[in-house]
C-alpha cells in the first residue's frame, strides 16, 4: 500500500485554483443579484436606469462581495476537507481577504475603463463588450494570486 504523503504545494494550489474558479461563477453570476450588478459601479459607471447615492452604490457592493465570499469560502472548505489539502486557516483568511478587497475595487468599474481606455481598447469597452471579459480577466488573475497565499508559505499544515 502506498504512503498517505501530504499533496504538493503544486497539487495544493492546483486545487485551491480550481475551487476559487469554479465559486467564482457561482458567486459572481448565480449569487449576484440585478440590483446589486447595477448599483455596485461608481457614479461614472453606472447606467442611466441604476442612479442611486453613493451610500446605496457601497452597499450593494457590499452585500455583492460577502455573498460571493460565502460562496469562495464554502468551496475551499469543502475542497481542504475532501482532498486533506491541510490549508493553514490564517492563511485561508489572508487569501479570501485579499480576493475581497480586489473584487471590490474591481467592480467598482473604474479600473477597468482606466485599463482599456489608456490601452486604446476605448471602442472595444462601449461597444464590443470587452469591459465584461477585461473584469473577468482581473478577477481571475487577482484569484491566482489569493491560491498561492493560500497554498504556500511556512504556516501550512
Amino acid at each position: 500500500m502506498p504512503e498517505n504523503r501530504p499533496p504538493t504545494r503544486p497539487a495544493v494550489f492546483a486545487a485551491v485554483l480550481a475551487a476559487l474558479k469554479a465559486a467564482h461563477d457561482v458567486g459572481d453570476f448565480m449569487a449576484q443579484t440585478d440590483r446589486q450588478s447595477a448599483r455596485k459601479p461608481c457614479a461614472a459607471d453606472r447606467a442611466a436606469d441604476a442612479a442611486c447615492t453613493e451610500g446605496a452604490s457601497w452597499r450593494a457592493l457590499a452585500a455583492h462581495v460577502a455573498s460571493y465570499h460565502a460562496v469562495q469560502t464554502a468551496a475551499l472548505i469543502t475542497v481542504d476537507r475532501a482532498l486533506g489539502l491541510g490549508l493553514a486557516p490564517a492563511r485561508m483568511v489572508a487569501g479570501i481577504a485579499f480576493s475581497a478587497v480586489t473584487h471590490a475595487v474591481i467592480d467598482r468599474r473604474w479600473p477597468v475603463r482606466l485599463f482599456m481606455d489608456t490601452t486604446g481598447s476605448t471602442a472595444f469597452r462601449l461597444h464590443g463588450g470587452g469591459a465584461m471579459h477585461v473584469d473577468q480577466a482581473a478577477h481571475h488573475a487577482c484569484l491566482a494570486a489569493a491560491a498561492l497565499v493560500m497554498a504556500t508559505g511556512p504556516d501550512r499544515r
